[in-house]
């Protein structure tokens, strides 16, 4: 399926994006990657953390003063995310000159499509370049902001380079952001040095949006 095809099932109507749009909240956990699912430069990462991400855990975390009642406005409804980390005792993967620590796919639920737009354009991209220089509501100090080039994904996608300052080190995160019908598809790879891995993060975005199709449609 090509992004043009997607344009024309967007407009037309689709069995894929009439199954998108009938997903329910319980089944956000199905879509995101299990470990099995990984990539292979990420095989043996452990879980480290599965969640519900509702709106109020939302408006507890990253830069900006967004309330839960602002995420409602937002066209938000819920989330999942399923994040792993390298094995507790093993070295970190090499992969040069990375050394990443960890992973995690996560989807959000909007309202509609043109909420899912607005969020990568204003909430991801917008929010994350004007917050360089400020401490997140974890106590991290984003250092900086790069917009990627990203590609091969059906529909609208952003990527993004986001630096931040820890007390020990510099943590990269490549960040994909991409829409599916009403769905907010991401896939980040965190590195413990400044280092893009678009490459990486592309192939665990293009399996996430396999596994986002397998459930839509029933089959996964």
């Amino acid at each position: 399926m090509t992004a043009d095809d997607m344009q024309g099932q967007t407009s037309g109507g689709s069995a894929l994006l009439d199954a998108v749009h009938s997903v329910l909240a319980n089944e956000l956990q199905y879509m995101v990657l299990n470990a099995s699912q990984l990539p292979e430069e990420l095989a043996g990462f452990d879980v480290l953390r599965e969640a519900d991400l509702d709106n109020e855990t939302m408006a507890k975390h990253g830069f900006g003063k967004k309330t839960a009642d602002d995420l409602v406005k937002l066209g938000r409804i819920t989330g999942y995310v399923r994040e792993f980390v390298v094995p507790q005792g093993a070295a970190t993967l090499e992969e040069e000159p990375a050394e990443i620590i960890m992973a995690a796919t996560v989807i959000h639920l909007f309202e509609s499509e043109d909420a899912v737009k607005r969020w990568i354009d204003d909430s991801f991209v917008r929010d994350f370049r004007d917050n360089v220089g400020k401490e997140s509501n974890e106590g991290q100090t984003l250092q900086g902001v790069e917009i990627l080039e990203v590609e091969g994904l059906h529909d609208y996608a952003a990527s993004l380079l986001v630096l931040h300052e820890m007390p020990d080190a510099i943590l990269a995160s490549t960040i994909i952001d991409f829409r599916m019908g009403n769905l907010l598809g991401v896939a980040y790879i965190v590195a413990k040095r400044d280092v893009t891995l678009s490459a990486l993060a592309k192939k665990l975005a293009v399996a996430l949006e396999q596994q986002m199709v397998r459930v839509a449609l029933g089959a996964g």
